[in-house]
């Protein structure tokens, strides 16, 4: 499959980089009050898009990789 033949609509779940607050909540079992408070906490990380402010999953991932977890 060449690049130009993906479709970024199509995408779902993790892959895709940048969710509405109510949909990543969705996806994860929580719920949207608590997702809404974490993104206006700054605990989730978000970005702007004109009036709508959504979760910013590719931010999340990269510093949940880089987090070091000792057993």
């Amino acid at each position: 499959m060449e690049l130009e033949e993906l479709n970024p609509s199509a995408l779902v779940g993790p892959q895709q980089d940048l969710e509405r607050i109510e949909k990543w909540a969705d996806r994860n079992g929580i719920s949207y009050g608590i997702a809404r408070a974490w993104v206006y906490r700054g605990i989730l990380p978000s970005v702007k898009l004109g009036k709508l402010r959504v979760v910013n999953s590719a931010l999340l991932r990269a510093w949940l990789l880089e987090q070091e977890w000792t057993a």
